[in-house]
């Protein structure tokens, strides 16, 4: 079977001018930007979360008991 024979051209996408497009595009800005944050992230260390957790994060040493006597 010839394979070829079914394979539609490929068009390039024509770009449609639409109010909507202002949207896609700040959308498509904004994941662009977090790839580029997770992958400092996962480069440099530890998250600001982490970060928090680690010094805050309650200790055996830090808690307090209060116990009837």
């Amino acid at each position: 079977m010839d394979d070829k024979k079914n394979e539609k051209p490929v068009k390039e996408e024509a770009k449609i001018v639409s109010p909507f497009n202002k949207f896609l595009e700040d959308q498509l800005a904004r994941e662009a930007k977090n790839k580029q944050r997770l992958k400092s992230f996962s480069e440099g260390g530890e998250t600001p979360q982490q970060k928090y957790n680690k010094l805050y994060r309650e200790n055996p040493s830090n808690r307090t008991v209060w116990r009837k006597k």
